[in-house]
Formats: C-alpha cells, structure tokens, sequence
C-alpha cells in the first residue's frame, strides 16, 4: 500500500495559501475509515493533520504510520498527543536515536503535569503544581517524574490516593529535603501571588509565627516519619521543635479549620 509522494519543501506564502482544515475536520469525521477519499482530500491541497492522523490507523506498515503521524505533527505542532504519537513510533523504529527518546520523555512528562492539579482547594490555587517545582529545583527527572504521576494515577483508580511528593520519597526519586524545599516554595509563591492559606503552616507563615527555615525543617522530619510509616501532625513538629507555642499553634488551627468549613458556601 503506498501513500502519496511526500510533497516537495514549500515556501511561506504557499503555506499560508494552503487550505489548513479545522479540528476536528468533518470531511475526515464522515470518511475516517475510507483511505481513497483520505488520499483525495489531501491530494486537493487541503493541509489536514486529522486525515494524515486516519491514514495512520489504516495503513499496515510501520514506516507509513510513522510519516503520516510525522505529517500531521507537522501540520499541528501544538497539538501534545500527536507529538507524542510520532516520537513513539519513532524511538520504535529508529531505538539509536537518543535524542528522540529525551524528547519523548519530556513530551510525556509535561502531558502528565499538564493533566496534574490540586483537588483541594482548585479554586484558590495560585502556585506551581509540586512536580513542576520539583523539577525547576533538578530534585527529578523526567522519566521519574511521568512514572510517579502515572502510579499515583493508578492508585487514585484504585482508592488509593497518594500525594506526589510522598509517592517521589518512598520510590527513592528524590530526597525529604528537596521535597521539604519544593512544599516552602509552594507555599511561598502562593503568598506572594496572594492567595488564601490553604494549609495549618501557610496560616502560620502568613501571620509570621514561623520562617520558612523553621517550617522546612519540620517538613524534613515530618516525610522522614512518614517514610518510616510514622504519622505526625505538622503542627506538633512544630511544636516540639519550640518553633511555636500552644497558644499560637490552636488559634492557626482554629482560623484553619473555620476557612476550610466557608471556603465552599
């Protein structure tokens, strides 16, 4: 089975000229599964990335998906699943290719933080996701990284729900210190984007009854004592670190909890 001869390179003003079809392109909605109208429709000019993506479900050989998922890349360079489907089938065919597979990982792993946001409290969010900090801070990599959030999506499926920064500690990808960092960042940048404390410490940042030195500290004792199965109140840590008093620590947690109860009416 051949497909249509790759066309020759062509300028800017031929491009623009070109006749670019919408996505979804209704042509190839009603005509996914008929290859000679899919080859007609490209054949008139139309510069349609959803008819090379059809092509590529049809075709048998390996090599012909592979250019027609590279047309279509390059049709919508935007679009991050066809990308993704092109570096596929070409780190399969061509495995030397270092570079691709780098690409394909990072392709992948931004898709995965893209789909990643914070259940709790969505709304008021004004910080980086904690994979992204993670990241600018070099404490995982990309792979580790896609791998992390594809498990804790898998235990999400299963009722199982773990925060990414723990599941990145328990699998060894990255140390309670750099996560410990990462979470003071992630509360700091969302201050000074002037979002509402969300959590007992970010209350007691905001009011400046603790550092961000003294609450990363806590944080290092607290993921090291969950890493070892052991589950302590930060509020505790903090507590029995002498970072603040009882009396400070319950009117934090009373403002907390009272914030938490309204944050929904």
């Amino acid at each position: 089975m051949t497909l249509l001869p790759r066309p020759a390179p062509i300028n800017d003003h031929e491009v623009a000229m070109s006749r670019a079809c919408p996505r979804p392109c209704p042509f190839v909605h009603r005509h996914r599964h008929d290859l000679i109208r899919l080859r007609d429709h490209l054949a008139e000019g139309h510069r349609c990335a959803d008819a090379w993506v059809a092509l590529a479900h049809l075709v048998r050989e390996p090599w012909q998906r592979l250019d027609c998922l590279e047309r279509a890349s390059a049709i919508d360079p935007n679009d991050q699943n066809l990308r993704i489907a092109h570096l596929e089938h070409h780190v399969v065919l061509h495995p030397e290719d270092t570079q691709a597979a780098e690409e394909l990982r990072e392709a992948k792993a931004r898709r995965a933080l893209e789909r990643y946001k914070p259940r709790i409290f969505r709304h008021q969010d004004a910080s980086q996701p904690i994979g992204v900090i993670l990241r600018a801070l070099h404490a995982v990599n990309d792979a580790d990284l896609e791998v992390a959030l594809e498990e804790q999506e898998r235990l999400r499926r299963l009722g199982r729900p773990m925060l990414l920064g723990d599941l990145l500690v328990l699998r060894g990808k990255t140390a309670p210190e750099a996560l410990a960092r990462a979470l003071t960042l992630q509360s700091r940048l969302r201050a000074a984007n002037g979002a509402m404390p969300r959590t007992l410490s970010e209350y007691l940042m905001a009011k400046g009854h603790v550092t961000p030195d003294q609450l990363e500290r806590a944080l290092i004792e607290q993921i090291r004592l969950h890493t070892s199965g052991k589950h302590e109140p930060l509020g505790e840590i903090l507590l029995r670190q002498g970072a603040v008093d009882t009396t400070i620590l319950q009117r934090a947690f009373q403002q907390h909890m009272h914030d938490a109860m309204t944050a929904f009416v």
